[in-house]
């Protein structure tokens, strides 16, 4: 995407989430929506939430100090009152009688301080209001997060359901980008696995394990609750001692829970807590499930694994069939 594909995208964006929503059959009786701009290569994205009539647009900071400061000098260089720092509370802040306008006040003094800036319109605001905030964005993105239109990705979704279309952005839906049906590789299993994380719905259930006939083969597993819970276990069945086990488990991020009983249920190792829904991070989870399944369980192929996921509840799609073409591995039919 050239100059031409960015000039797009500021004529579509104030419009991403203004169309009227669909009936909420889903039980949940509140359903924002979300939308997600990614760089293919660094990852670098743009978080759009529809959240009532507010429509907010969130960008995180680089953790490099250079980048951060480009960042920030592209950031003040925006029309007065466009971006506000997005606060974040310290240990400190818990004792003070208002917590989080301590933190509010801690990034407007000092700016270097916020890890992610947000600017946004509300729904049904004047139209040239909203297309000179979608001109701002595009030059956060472009001059101060060095982002490549060629490379921009599209997810979109709601706490009940992934959705469809990209607004002529290339999708990261795996069957909108015509990824094969079949998972061909661990990195195509990856990036399947990072979209259908990303989108799960609340209260959705994704367990990846490897076939086996008895009650307890090695699992990686997430719930989408108030975070996004992953946890792991297997030992028994990886051919390690349990000290050797949880040494790797740890080397990539695991760590062993000790609510986790011996004799009762499979003792569990839990990942780092990420989030899904509202401005999802993933805290490195796709990643951390193929390592451990190449690493720890020795699994040769994607397709030597097979799922299973569910949603709790009065739900549409309590068995979350999509998923079905989306991972491209074989469900567990148990």
């Amino acid at each position: 995407m050239g100059s031409q594909g960015w000039d797009a995208l500021i004529e579509w964006m104030p419009f991403f989430l203004e169309e009227d929503e669909d009936a909420d059959e889903s039980g949940l009786g509140w359903n924002p929506r979300f939308i997600q701009i990614r760089d293919e290569l660094t990852g670098r994205r743009a978080h759009f939430a529809q959240q009532g009539s507010e429509i907010e647009v969130i960008v995180a900071v680089p953790e490099d100090a250079a980048e951060a400061d480009r960042l920030l000098e592209v950031l003040r260089a925006q029309p007065d009152g466009t971006w506000d720092p997005v606060p974040l509370p310290s240990e400190s802040d818990a004792t003070a009688p208002d917590p989080q306008w301590r933190a509010m006040q801690r990034v407007h003094q000092q700016p270097r301080l916020a890890r992610e800036w947000s600017t946004g319109w509300q729904r049904g605001e004047a139209i040239e209001q909203r297309r000179g905030i979608g001109e701002s964005v595009v030059a956060v993105l472009r001059e101060g997060l060095g982002i490549d239109g060629e490379r921009l990705r599209f997810t979109t979704w709601s706490m009940d359901a992934p959705g469809t279309g990209s607004y002529g952005l290339p999708a990261d839906r795996p069957s909108e980008r015509q990824a094969p049906v079949v998972c061909s590789d661990w990195d195509d299993f990856e990036a399947r696995l990072d979209w259908a994380l990303t989108t799960l719905p609340w209260d959705g259930v994704i367990n990846l394990s490897t076939p086996h006939p008895g009650p307890d083969p090695c699992f990686v597993q997430f719930l989408h609750g108030r975070q996004l819970f992953n946890e792991a276990s297997g030992w028994d069945v990886a051919g390690l001692g349990p000290g050797e086990f949880d040494r790797r488990m740890r080397d990539l991020g695991w760590s062993f829970a000790p609510h986790s009983t011996p004799g009762g249920a499979a003792l569990i190792w839990e990942g780092p807590l990420a989030k899904a829904g509202f401005n999802p991070s993933l805290c490195d989870a796709p990643r951390r499930t193929v390592a451990t399944f190449t690493e720890v369980f020795t699994v040769g192929h994607p397709q030597d694994l097979v799922f299973r996921a569910f949603r709790n509840g009065q739900r549409r799609d309590p068995e979350l069939r999509y998923l079905d073409i989306e991972l491209g591995i074989p469900r567990d039919v148990r």
